[in-house]
C-alpha cells in the first residue's frame, strides 16, 4: 500500500477511536476539568460533550459548573463504539507525513469547575450557584388566607395620595398604580421606618367554623417614616387588585418565601383529609394558578412548600342506587400560606375541569 493510501486510511478511522479509553465508564471530575476536554479525552470529540451532561443531568445543574469529586457516567454507547474502533494504521516516515498536525483546542466559554473566590474589601467569599426557590415569593405574598373571624387587628389604613392630582380634586383617593406614593397611618405599635414593608388587604368571606379570608391587594414600601405628627409615606411596590383609601394595612408576613427544600412524597393517608373551603381568582371555573383554601393548619404540620392533592373520595352505593363511584382525582396544589387557621395552596397541575368547594384534600408530599 502506498504512503497515500495509509495516510488516507488513518484521516478516515472513526474520530472516537483517537481518544477514547478503554473500559471507562466514569470519569471521577478533578479541579480544572471541564466537559469539553472530558468529551476530548473519552470519546474523541470535544464537541460531543452535550453527551456527557445529558446523561448526568441528575446532578449537573449547570455544565459550565461541575466540581471536584463529582463522578460523572460516561456515553455507554460511544465509548462501546469507540473499544470496537480499529487502530490507525501507522504512516510510513516520510518528511511530509511524519509531521504531526498542531492540536487545536477550542473552548466553549468559561466554564469554571471549582467555586470561585471573590474578594471584596479585606474579605472574601465563596460564589455559590443560584438555587431557585421551591415556591415564587410573589404567590406567597399574593395568596388570600383564613385568619380569625374579622381578620387582622390592629390594623393602620391608606389616608389617600401624598401627591396633588392633576384634576380639580382636592386628593387622589383611589385606583392608585405601581409607584404611587400615599399617606399611610402604620398598623398599632409599628414604627413603619424607612424600607419596611406592608400588606394592604380587603377582607373576603367569612367561614364561621375557620376565620375570616384576608385577600393581599399591595405591597407598600415606606420611603418617609411618620414625623412631627405627619403620617408615613409609602409607594406601591407591588399591586394585586384595586387600591384605594381607606385600605387596610398590616405588617408584611414573608414566611416562606426563602424555602428551598424540595418535597418528598409520604405514603397514603398521611394526616387528615379536609376540604375545599373556599377557592379565589376563578375565571369560568377555577383552574390552573387558582388559590384555594382549606380546613388545615399549621397545627397538622403543614409547612410552605408542601403538596397537596386534591380529589373526589370513592362512593359506595346505598342500597340499589347503582354502582360503586371510584376516585377521581382533580388537581395537585403547592402550598404557599400556612396560619393557625387554614392553609393556601395554588393549583399547580389539574386532571378534572372543574375544582369545587367541598371537594376533598390531603397531603401528597412533604418539605423535610
Amino acid at each position: 500500500m502506498t504512503a497515500v493510501a495509509l495516510l488516507s486510511a488513518a484521516v478516515a478511522t472513526p474520530a472516537a477511536a483517537q481518544g477514547a479509553r478503554s473500559g471507562a465508564t466514569t470519569h471521577t471530575v478533578k479541579r480544572g476539568d471541564t466537559l469539553w476536554d472530558i468529551a476530548r479525552q473519552y470519546l474523541g470529540d470535544p464537541y460531543l460533550w452535550p453527551e456527557i451532561y445529558r446523561i448526568n443531568t441528575d446532578q449537573i445543574d449547570d455544565p459550565h459548573w461541575i466540581y471536584p469529586g463529582e463522578v460523572l457516567k460516561l456515553t455507554a454507547g460511544a465509548v462501546a463504539s469507540a473499544e470496537r474502533a480499529p487502530e490507525p494504521a501507522a504512516a510510513p516516515a516520510e518528511p511530509e507525513a511524519a509531521a504531526a498536525a498542531p492540536v487545536v483546542r477550542r473552548s466553549t466559554g468559561p466554564t469554571v469547575f471549582t467555586p470561585r473566590t471573590i474578594a471584596y474589601g479585606r474579605s472574601t467569599a465563596t460564589a455559590r450557584r443560584y438555587v431557585k426557590p421551591t415556591v415564587p415569593a410573589g404567590d406567597v405574598l399574593r395568596a388570600p388566607y383564613f385568619w380569625r373571624n374579622g381578620g387582622p387587628g390592629g390594623a393602620g389604613r391608606v389616608i389617600f395620595g401624598a401627591d396633588l392630582p392633576g384634576i380639580d380634586k382636592p386628593r387622589s383617593t383611589a385606583n392608585y398604580e405601581l409607584f404611587d406614593r400615599v399617606l399611610m397611618s402604620p398598623p398599632a405599635g409599628s414604627p413603619a421606618a424607612e424600607r419596611d414593608r406592608f400588606l394592604a388587604y380587603e377582607l373576603g368571606p367569612t367561614n364561621e367554623d375557620v376565620g375570616t379570608v384576608v385577600v393581599p391587594v399591595a405591597v407598600l414600601q415606606v420611603v418617609r417614616a411618620p414625623r412631627d405628627g405627619e403620617p408615613a409615606v409609602v409607594e406601591v411596590r407591588e399591586l394585586y387588585g384595586s387600591l384605594n383609601a381607606d385600605t387596610r394595612v398590616i405588617a408584611l408576613d414573608t414566611t416562606g418565601t426563602h424555602v428551598m427544600a424540595r418535597p418528598v412524597a409520604v405514603a397514603a393517608g398521611t394526616g387528615r383529609a379536609a376540604k375545599v373551603l373556599e377557592i379565589q381568582r376563578p375565571a369560568v371555573l377555577p383552574s390552573f394558578g387558582s388559590y384555594v383554601l382549606f380546613d388545615l393548619s399549621a397545627a397538622d404540620g403543614l409547612h410552605v412548600g408542601d403538596e397537596v392533592e386534591i380529589y373526589r373520595p370513592r362512593v359506595e352505593p346505598k342500597g340499589d342506587d347503582g354502582p360503586t363511584l371510584p376516585e377521581v382525582v382533580i388537581a395537585r396544589a403547592q402550598v404557599v400560606k400556612v396560619t393557625p387557621y387554614g392553609t393556601t395552596a395554588r393549583v399547580t397541575a389539574q386532571e378534572q375541569p372543574a375544582i369545587r368547594a367541598g371537594e376533598s384534600v390531603r397531603v401528597v408530599a412533604r418539605v423535610p
